[in-house]
């Protein structure tokens, strides 16, 4: 059987995430891509040319026009990265460029050279490659990698229209230039002055001006700043005065427009001033999205900006000067589109409508015949799902609240009823439309129409309802689901007739032929699956199809010659029909196909995507005699709509009232009308009598002027004959006159001429005696020279070591002298050389002196316009030069300022420095101070002693209600475990009672249905006898159930969950108050453990000080005692008794203090162990300064002998073990 061919005929959509999505062509149609197709699209007669993507590709990510508008390159995501570049005259593939320099899957950016040669592509991720290709000859001229150290992704790239060796490039915090010289890409240098490279947003080359040899590069800023380039360096800022990014800029013969965020345009004009001013702004009103790209027509009427919510609109650039800027100036260009994926989709029988919805909250109705959007309404709920009745009147929508059935009127969508299904992600209308089916969860809902009565519900999956079908009559329907389920349901019983389960598969899409004889489905294992009834067997799969990817739609043609299939890549299949496996496929989506549907005439198949398109094939069957049929038999499409009666009755009201404003303004138009044409009668006769009167002085004053003008006729033909009898007289005498003077002027040319060969000839005498005395001058000036020469040969010999000095200078003289011989010699000869071409010139001239003349004029004219050049030329220097100066003052300025901020900061500095060096001598001061106190606290430790003990016995105490709180904490947790244990009890009580509940009303439903099966036999009492017997034994062998007594258990139950539950939650707030208590008291023990530690602490530092006093003492007895020189007389009378008195006072205060110190250390490890340890739950506190812990005996005698410290053997014996310790590490 043949298979029918598919061809893409018209799409909704915009891709508005594809790079420089917007362009021209040379017939001033659109071009745009939309799913994996590029459009050319003819806003005057709305026509449609699709060029296709490559099957293989991913999708497209760049499209580029080029400037002659005759060539389209197409870029698209692949294993590697591809271009295509089309003639846009043919829609023709010119040339498929692939090479691996990318270094990425897809390119990012095209741009074509200004003659169309070359193009410069730039690479994505993760190498971010610029590529020039000579893409006729599919060579790359050069690659240079554009992206930073840390792999920043690039945007754009843009070609020099003038120079077509300069790019540029821009990304996320990069701007960068190249210039191609000898086959590679050269990083230039860029000075932006003090702004930041990384504020570049967008780019434009300004086309080239042939007057103007520079080029010039527009550069859009986050900020809302437009920088012009000039080469390299930045020439000039423009503003927008509104803060926003500059995302789009695009350049015409009076200036540039701008794209910014919230949907703002700017156009800047040309100035003389200030090369580009500020104009005008527009807004797109109610859509707040930036404009990414900006596209200008041929003859620069129209303006097309693409949003990046997948909108277009068109602005009409040649009115922009008379246009308001706060009204709505844009129109939509062809249609409004959805702005993210489509997620439900119906078509209308009746009507050429299409109805969508997707999660930009929208409602659409698209009609395919006129090519419009006709009605669009956005909501505040998510949408999930859509059907639009047969008739078209009426539309189904599934919010994520409800499903609302809704009337479709001529301008709106009403809502009439509101159905509690929340996040119906499936409906259909019945194809009748008298029913609707509807997704609840894993129940199927069906409703009257007319009514909304719930009719049937379907029941059986145990996963989500993925699809619905409706049989030709309406009296069968099938489903599947994620549960691997596909059911046949009999709408009669709202029974199961047919079904097949199979785990671990989860069906997107299910149909059956027009028979339902067979099922076919598409799930997760990517396979068609054709389901057939086998006897005895119910129903079994009888073939599969393996179509290599997952599948998302299937659709069957009604005369069941041809199966579409959808795919999750966006590809469309059409399999051979019965099945073989043998199918075609296209790809027109960029992503997966969500819905797919096809009209009933057979003729036209649409399919939505998550790209956010819609596509409408023409199916084209081979069978032309079945087509032509079809053609005849088809109706032609309703137009009738639905107003409502409020909106008719205004309308009504509306035209009365213009048809009585009509009728008054006709009145006084015809009641004006007749005063005018009184008026006027009047003044047509006051105008007749007037001119009749002036006409009649007219012609009298016209007959003497006749009169006149003969007279004065007569009276001019004599003075002539008298004038020329004049003139002859005066003739012949200047002719008299004249022939004398060209006598008189001959004989002196003759003259002339004689002193002229006279003068040549004493002209030719001197110049020989001229020749002949240069030629003696050059001779002795010759000999001169060389004796000169032979002088400073000897000079040279003699001086060795000036010789090459004096030769350079000789040489420089000779070669000076020669050039003032030869300079005087040729002055001499054009002196006289020029003096003979005077007169040879003088003696021309009385020749000819009229052609000299002329000559002159016109050497004199070429030197004017020379001259005048020249002054354009130091014009436009000196302009360049005041602009030059301009920029560097301004970079003056601001340097000086930064200077002088640079000069504050620093003085800030020195006034910081000089304020801390005070605040430190006061600290120095306060250091004094303290120190002074902290000897006066340490006489104050021993009144502390008996604080220390009364804290002891406290913490002791506070033990011991920690412990009751742990006694108290392990009852209430052994409490909670008894009530959760009750809790999980009561919970499995309840559970049984509502299983015996759920079990009597099963019990209850299937003695209704049985009771319902009996209503045949009332007119038959044997048969009725037999069937309510058997009904009786079937329901009443049991005993009857105790409603009173599970009623009384359920009172009972409720009592004591009531109880428990109170009982918990006494028991939860009393938890939480020791809890907090326990806190409070372990927080409290804390602070005080720090308070004796610090103590503690102070002990320690005052002992450390003891022990430093004790030793000085000791160092001044032992150098008292060994101060004496040995063998020195009188050793034994020279201590006197004073001395010997002070040593004895030394003696007694060192054991003193060695008492007191021993007695503190003592007190200190008495104080040691009696604080109590802090709570294990808790962090432990960092080591006290000073005190980094115990240290063994052989780090302390290593360290002290390291230190070259000695003291007396009684003092290292006498002193704690804690002291040296301590004064060790000090």
């Amino acid at each position: 059987m043949s298979m029918a061919a598919i061809a893409p005929r018209l799409v909704f959509g915009f891709r508005g995430d594809v790079g420089d999505n917007v362009a021209y062509s040379d017939d001033g149609s659109v071009v745009y891509p939309a799913g994996h197709n590029v459009v050319l699209y003819s806003a005057d007669t709305k026509t449609q040319r699709i060029i296709p993507g490559t099957l293989e590709s991913e999708g497209i990510t760049a499209i580029c026009v080029s400037s002659n508008k005759k060539l389209l390159a197409v870029a698209e995501r692949a294993e590697k990265a591809m271009i295509t570049v089309y003639d846009l005259q043919t829609l023709k593939r010119r040339k498929v460029l692939i090479a691996a320099d990318a270094g990425s899957k897809e390119y990012v950016s095209m741009c074509f050279s200004s003659d169309g040669k070359m193009l410069l592509a730039q690479g994505g991720g993760p190498e971010y490659n610029l590529v020039l290709w000579v893409w006729e000859k599919s060579k790359v001229a050069a690659v240079a990698k554009t992206t930073n150290q840390q792999g920043s992704p690039i945007y754009t790239c843009a070609f020099s229209p003038g120079d077509g060796t300069m790019v540029s490039i821009i990304g996320q915090g990069i701007f960068k230039m190249f210039k191609l010289v000898d086959g590679s890409l050269k990083l230039l240098n860029i000075a932006l002055g003090k702004r930041d490279p990384a504020s570049v947003v967008s780019q434009y080359w300004v086309p080239s001006d042939p007057s103007e040899n520079k080029e010039r590069l527009l550069l859009g800023t986050i900020d809302g700043e437009i920088i012009m380039m000039e080469g390299t360096d930045a020439r000039s800022v423009f503003n927008t005065d509104n803060g926003l990014a500059a995302a789009s800029i695009v350049c015409y013969s009076k200036g540039f427009v701008v794209g910014q965020d919230n949907g703002v345009v700017t156009i800047f004009e040309k100035d003389e001033k200030e090369f580009y001013r500020k104009a005008r702004s527009f807004t797109i009103e109610n859509n707040p999205s930036r404009v990414r790209y900006l596209a200008v027509s041929p003859n620069e009427e129209h303006l097309i900006c693409s949003l990046e919510n997948n909108q277009m609109y068109s602005l009409l650039l040649s009115n922009s000067e008379i246009m308001k800027a706060d009204e709505m100036n844009f129109d939509v260009l062809g249609t409004n589109n959805h702005q993210g994926p489509i997620t439900g989709m119906d078509i209308c029988i009746r009507k050429p409508l299409i109805a969508t919805v997707s999660t930009d909250k929208s409602v659409r109705l698209w009609n395919y015949v006129d090519r419009t959007c006709e009605l669009t309404k956005f909501f505040a709920d998510e949408i999930y799902s859509v059907a639009i009745h047969p008739n078209g009147l009426q539309i189904l929508v599934g919010f994520a609240d409800k499903l609302r059935l809704m009337t479709v009127l001529m301008e709106e969508l009403k809502s009439i009823k509101e159905l509690g299904i929340k996040g119906c992600r499936e409906c259909c209308f019945s194809t009748g439309g008298e029913y609707f089916a509807a997704v609840n969860g894993t129940t199927i809902s069906i409703y009257n129409t007319y009514t909304c009565e719930n009719v049937g519900n379907l029941r059986g999956h145990n996963g989500k309802v993925r699809s619905l079908f409706w049989s030709p009559d309406d009296s069968r329907i099938i489903s599947a689901g994620m549960d691997g389920a596909v059911y046949e349901w009999r709408l009669k019983d709202f029974k199961r007739e047919k079904e097949n389960v199979l785990k671990g598969c989860n069906y997107s899409s299910v149909l059956a032929t027009p028979d339902c004889k067979t099922l076919y489905a598409a799930g997760s294992d990517k396979k068609i699956k054709e389901f057939e009834e086998a006897p005895g067997a119910g129903t079994q799969i009888t073939k599969e199809i393996d179509a290599g990817t997952n599948l998302t739609q299937v659709g069957l043609m009604p005369n069941a010659k041809v199966m579409f299939a959808a795919t999750e890549s966006g590809a469309l299949r059409t399999y051979k029909f019965p099945l073989t496996g043998e199918f075609q496929e296209i790809k027109s989506h960029h992503s997966s196909i969500t819905r797919l549907r096809m009209t009933w005439d057979e003729q036209l198949l649409v399919t939505a995507s998550d790209d956010g398109c819609i596509f409408v094939y023409d199916v084209k069957d081979k069978d032309a005699k079945a087509a032509a049929r079809r053609d005849q038999e088809r109706m032609d499409w309703a137009v009738e709509v639905l107003v409502t009666r409020s909106e008719l009755d205004e309308k009504k009201s509306r035209m009365s009232e213009l048809e009585q404003q009509v009728a008054e303004l006709t009145m006084q138009t015809e009641y004006q009308l007749r005063l005018k044409d009184l008026h006027l009668q009047e003044r047509v006769k006051e105008l007749t009598d007037k001119f009749t009167a002036e006409l009649e002085a007219d012609r009298q004053k016209f007959e003497l002027l006749l009169q006149e003008k003969n007279e004065q006729e007569m009276e001019y033909e004599e003075k002539l004959k008298l004038a020329e009898e004049r003139s002859q007289v005066q003739l012949s005498t200047l002719d008299t006159q004249y022939q004398a003077k060209i006598m008189a002027e001959v004989e002196r040319f003759q003259q002339l001429t004689q002193e002229k060969e006279l003068l040549n000839e004493r002209w030719d005498e001197q110049n020989s005696l001229l020749v002949e005395s240069h030629e003696r001058v050059i001779a002795e000036l010759t000999e001169d020279y060389e004796a000169k020469l032979a002088e400073e040969s000897l000079k040279i010999e003699q001086l060795q070591q000036e010789k090459a000095e004096l030769e350079r200078e000789f040489e420089e003289i000779k070669r000076q002298l020669e050039e003032d011989a030869d300079r005087e010699i040729e002055e001499l000869k054009e002196k006289y050389e020029s003096k003979l071409a005077t007169e040879r010139e003088s003696s021309l001239r009385l020749k000819g002196e009229n052609g000299i003349m002329r000559k002159k004029f016109n050497a004199l004219q070429k030197d004017i316009e020379a001259q005048k050049e020249e002054i354009k030329n130091l014009f436009e220097q000196k302009r360049e030069l005041y602009a030059t100066i301009a920029s560097l003052e301004k970079d003056i300025a601001s340097l000086k300022r930064e200077i002088r901020e640079r000069d504050e900061t620093i003085g800030d500095k020195e006034r910081r420095i000089y304020d801390l060096k005070k605040k430190n001598q006061e600290l120095e001061k306060f250091k004094f101070v303290l120190d002074y106190k902290i000897k006066e606290l340490k006489k104050q430790i021993e009144p502390r002693e008996q604080e220390i003990s009364d804290m002891k016995e406290q913490i002791k105490e506070m033990d011991g209600e920690l412990e009751r709180y742990h006694k108290t904490n392990s009852g209430l947790d052994l409490l909670i475990s008894n009530l959760k244990l009750k809790q999980e009890g009561l919970q499995q009580e309840v559970m049984t009672q509502r299983t015996g509940k759920s079990d009597a009303e099963q019990l209850l439903k299937r003695m209704q249905h049985d009771l319902q099966a009996i209503i045949p036999y009332f007119q038959e009492p044997k048969d009725l006898k037999e069937q309510v017997k058997a009904l009786y034994h079937k329901y009443c062998g049991n005993q009857p159930l105790r409603t009173e007594e599970d009623a009384d258990l359920e009172r009972e139950a409720a009592r004591q969950r009531e109880y428990l539950e109170k009982t918990v939650d006494t028991l939860k707030r009393k938890l939480a108050k020791d809890s907090e208590l326990h806190r409070t008291d372990n927080l409290r023990i804390m602070q005080e453990n720090t308070a004796l530690i610090k103590e503690i602490n102070e002990l320690r530092r005052e002992i450390r000080t003891l022990k430093s006093r004790v030793a000085g003492i000791n160092g001044a007895v032992n150098l008292s005692v060994t101060g004496r020189r040995p063998g020195s007389p009188g050793d034994s009378l020279m201590l006197s008794e004073g001395l010997k008195r002070e040593l004895e006072m030394q003696r007694d205060l060192i054991t003193r203090l060695r008492e007191e110190t021993a007695a503190k250390e003592a007190r200190i490890r008495q104080l040691e162990s009696m604080i109590a340890p802090r709570p294990t739950s808790r962090e432990r506190l960092p080591p006290m300064e000073g005190f980094p812990g115990s240290m063994p005996p052989e780090r302390i005698s290593s360290s002290l002998l390291m230190k070259g410290e000695s003291r007396p053997p009684s003092a290292a014996i006498d002193l704690p073990p804690g002291i040296m310790e301590q004064e060790a590490v000090a």
